[in-house]
């Protein structure tokens, strides 16, 4: 079983754990740059409880991912309690400015060795979204560099929706942007904790992983309460509120 160790967190880049609502200066460089850093965003503690939840083999060389079930929001339900973490809720919310809905929750895997990320893409070129809608990126592990670290492309957001095609990668299923970003950056190095909060219209990848140890995230993805799908117009009635998951898993007691 992975273990984290609790003296990789502090006082990297120099900031306290953030566990309160955004400040407003963080909020305005989301809006302006696409992302913000929010070092240590998440206890250990939460960290540790999905890491002794999930499934302790991973297998083959590529990208892999357990994901949460919008039909089924008690199965594995432990394994996705960062959806509800109060700090992400808290800092989402700041961003949005209103109440959030679940929209997606995944634990992503980039296996050592070589093992392959996702190229340049937005999340909306899979179901687009009209409105606030975000990701939250949380390293479950140390992601260095060479560890299919996040590399993002600053101001990409404000170009809306671009094209984009089915990625060769992994049988098909996933999107990659026809043009690649000319100011993709990479991320420093993550600790456990820390999280990268970008808009669904932001340019993104990760590259392999040379290092010989797994990589893992959790990606909590959300939208705003009033938040269309742009093919309809309408709500999607599967996304719950935030309020209504956490409240599920309580009354389940989760």
């Amino acid at each position: 079983m992975y273990s984290i160790e609790e003296n990789k967190v502090d006082n990297h880049f120099g900031k306290e754990r953030n566990t309160m609502a955004l400040t407003e200066e963080q909020i305005e460089h989301y809006y302006r740059e696409g992302y913000i850093l929010v070092p240590g965003l998440v206890s250990l503690n939460s960290v540790q409880t999905i890491l002794n939840a999930s499934p302790p083999d991973v297998h083959g060389d590529g990208w892999q991912a357990q994901i949460f079930d919008h039909n089924d929001p008690l199965k594995d339900a432990k394994f996705h309690q960062l959806l509800v973490e109060p700090s992400v809720v808290s800092a989402v919310e700041s961003i949005f400015a209103a109440p959030s809905r679940v929209f997606y929750g995944m634990r992503a895997v980039v296996p050592a060795h070589g093992g392959t990320g996702l190229p340049w893409h937005q999340d909306n070129q899979y179901t687009h979204l009209i409105g606030g809608a975000l990701n939250v990126f949380i390293a479950l592990c140390e992601i260095t560099p060479d560890k299919a670290i996040l590399w993002v492309a600053p101001r990409s957001h404000l170009r809306g929706r671009l094209p984009s095609r089915e990625s060769d990668l992994y049988d098909g299923g996933h999107r990659e942007a026809i043009d690649s970003p000319e100011n993709g950056i990479p991320l420093p190095t993550l600790h456990p904790g820390d999280v990268c909060i970008f808009d669904r219209y932001l340019l993104h990848r990760s590259l392999k992983n040379e290092t010989d140890e797994d990589r893992f995230v959790y990606a909590a993805q959300y939208q705003a309460e009033n938040t269309r799908v742009a093919d309809t117009g309408k709500k999607d009635p599967m996304r719950m509120l935030t309020s209504d998951l956490r409240q599920r898993w309580s009354d389940a007691e989760i």
